[in-house]
């Protein structure tokens, strides 16, 4: 079969002699429909880190169910599924928590260190299944996701109904996570971006106001000159860090969501704690938020529409990683589609 393989810093390669998975007893074998390409893999792109050399990447994903393994019950072939890609122990302290994305294992998973879902086929634990209603998409199954990161994170924060908030970038987790705090009751919401078509579409899906990132003063000056009660960095950039601790009130909160790989020296630590600023980093989700994600889509309370820039093939796959390595560009979620 055909699929994109993590081999290293900066390099993809589309291979077309994979083996098709066999499947075990406790899986199914999925048929690809759609595959994202998720920030994370540009960052393992650009690092060389977090993901496995040799891995079939893609942990956004849909499909149809082709093969039932000799112990699945609930699922035939023929049900449109998404997955969602995190592999815990379902032993540990955390697991035993309902915190399965703090998992022993740490960050195992499709597509980071087991094969992923940008093949033609993946064989997936049945438990890892989500079921896809008539009325949505292939494509915006693949989008479940990323929502789950935002919306975890969105719960994460103590955000309270009216809460005035600053969004650091409007990639697909920025635009992900304007649409989450909308539902979750959030007040004003300034977004923070360079590109202006992605202000646009940060417009579009609920923003109140876009600035571009040297005008980030100006949302102080919109919040009575006390600045938004919380700021999510939804880039994970030194300069992002850097606006978000100037930026936020006294006694706020900064969420962490956007991945920096590389090690910088963090600056303001003072003004950490002058300011009285708590700041939380926020990584994955647990089964129920990947399914009240679901939902939000599905009931059109999210949408995903406008955040799908570009749908390409396979072999297109390695000039995309380079194109959105470089930004400035207006790509915001590309999606691989398979036969």
């Amino acid at each position: 079969m055909k699929g994109a393989v993590f081999v290293g810093k900066h390099q993809i390669e589309i291979r077309d002699d994979l083996p098709k998975p066999e499947v075990l007893s406790d899986e199914v074998l999925i048929k690809i429909k759609y595959c994202g390409i998720c920030g994370s893999g540009i960052e393992s792109y650009e690092s060389g880190g977090m993901y496995l050399p040799g891995i079939v990447i893609g942990h956004e994903f849909s499909g149809e169910i082709a093969e039932v393994g000799d112990n699945v019950r609930k699922w035939k072939i023929g049900h449109r599924v998404t997955v969602n890609p995190n592999v815990p122990c379902h032993d540990c302290y955390w697991c035993n928590h309902y915190q399965e994305n703090m998992c022993k294992l740490s960050n195992n998973g499709l597509g980071t260190t087991q094969n992923g879902g940008m093949a033609d086929y993946i064989n997936v634990k049945a438990e890892r299944l989500h079921a896809l209603p008539d009325s949505m998409s292939f494509k915006a199954g693949a989008t479940v996701e990323p929502l789950a990161n935002c919306v975890y994170a969105v719960q994460q924060s103590g955000l309270k109904i009216g809460d005035n908030v600053a969004v650091i970038g409007a990639g697909t987790i920025g635009l992900m996570t304007i649409q989450a705090l909308k539902v979750a009751g959030a007040g004003s919401i300034y977004i923070i971006e360079p590109v202006e078509s992605k202000q646009k579409k940060a417009l579009e899906v609920g923003a109140t106001k876009a600035l571009k990132p040297n005008a980030w003063n100006k949302i102080v000056r919109f919040t009575n000159k006390i600045g938004p009660d919380h700021v999510f960095d939804c880039v994970g950039l030194p300069e992002t860090y850097m606006t978000s601790m100037n930026l936020v009130k006294r006694g706020g909160q900064i969420t962490l969501i956007g991945i920096h790989v590389e090690p910088f020296e963090m600056k303001g630590f003072m003004q950490l704690m002058l300011k009285n600023i708590s700041m939380r980093g926020v990584f994955s989700f647990n089964q129920e938020v990947f399914a009240t994600s679901l939902n939000l889509i599905a009931g059109s309370k999210v949408n995903v529409d406008p955040i799908i820039t570009k749908t390409i093939k396979i072999d297109e796959v390695p000039a995309m990683f380079k194109t959105l390595a470089n930004p400035p560009h207006e790509e915001i979620k590309v999606l691989v589609e398979f036969d």
